[in-house]
């Protein structure tokens, strides 16, 4: 498996046509405001119950879940209920509030047909997601552009080393906005960002997003710890555009610990941990 096209070079990784190779990116990301929103994620994990390594075991968990979901190994057996299919999508926060009433009426075998095809399908991955969003009629915008974060979560949390995550909050090609951008100094003066939707271009910016970290002295759950990074740079971003907390707060709830929207954002906020450590979910993925 691929991690971040360090085994990229190898016989195996060039002969296996599943991998994800690193695109060349067009854009440079900046180390010194990697290294500056870095120190603000570790201040703030530093200020929250448990610390680093809980929000980690979070995410691990979440994990876990995507995998009772969707075995990396499917046996002849497997099935979605509509009660799983609707616990996973408890775990990702910005799909769970535009999609949860779509999905409890629509027909449990549609749903598990269409998910079994964008995890286990042949084709290529973005063409598996684009026939997942199909799910949702063209005319519900907000709950089409809602499936593709679903789809992008569910690839991405059942394999986290071999498929990025490609959520429209890390990157939308369509509005050029996302986290990425946050990391190219002097983004604003750009006419354009050369920065597509191809699963490639996400894993070239994981792929330079590994070795910052590296260089700073992280070795493990780099996955984990980059989608981390990239939620706090669209935080960061999503408060400056609305002056500070006020229209977080509105959305989110007040009162909230700096890290809750990054989080929210990663679905392992109070709602989503109930859902993904409880005891229903495991009783129900199996």
């Amino acid at each position: 498996m691929l991690w971040f096209g360090k085994q990229a070079e190898s016989a195996q990784g060039a002969d296996d046509p599943t991998v994800i190779r690193p695109a060349k990116l067009e854009v440079v990301f900046d180390g010194t405001i990697t290294g500056n929103k870095l120190q603000v994620l570790l201040d703030e994990v530093d200020e929250f119950e448990g610390g680093l390594e809980t929000l980690l075991a979070a995410l691990r968990t979440k994990q876990e879940l995507m995998q009772k979901a969707f075995p990396v190994t499917r046996t002849e057996d497997w099935g979605l209920s509509r009660e799983a299919f609707l616990i996973v999508l408890s775990a990702v926060f910005p799909a769970r509030r535009k999609l949860a009433a779509f999905f409890a009426e629509l027909d449990a075998s549609k749903a598990e047909e269409l998910a079994e095809t964008l995890v286990y399908g042949d084709g290529a991955v973005t063409e598996r997601m684009r026939e997942f969003c199909e799910i949702v009629p063209a005319e519900r915008k907000k709950e089409r552009r809602a499936i593709w974060d679903l789809a992008a979560e569910i690839l991405h949390f059942r394999d986290p080393e071999g498929m990025p995550l490609m959520t429209r909050w890390v990157w939308d090609e369509e509005t050029a906005s996302g986290a990425l951008r946050e990391f190219i100094r002097g983004n604003d003066g750009m006419p354009e960002i050369p920065l597509d939707n191809r699963p490639e271009t996400y894993e070239g910016a994981r792929s330079w997003f590994a070795e910052a970290l590296t260089e700073a002295g992280f070795y493990r759950d780099l996955p984990f710890l980059i989608d981390m990074l990239l939620a706090q740079a669209y935080a960061d971003y999503v408060k400056a555009m609305s002056n500070g907390l006020g229209m977080v707060q509105a959305e989110f709830g007040g009162n909230q610990h700096p890290l809750e929207f990054v989080l929210k954002l990663l679905g392992v906020d109070a709602g989503g941990r109930k859902s993904v450590e409880g005891g229903d979910a495991d009783r129900t993925l199996h």
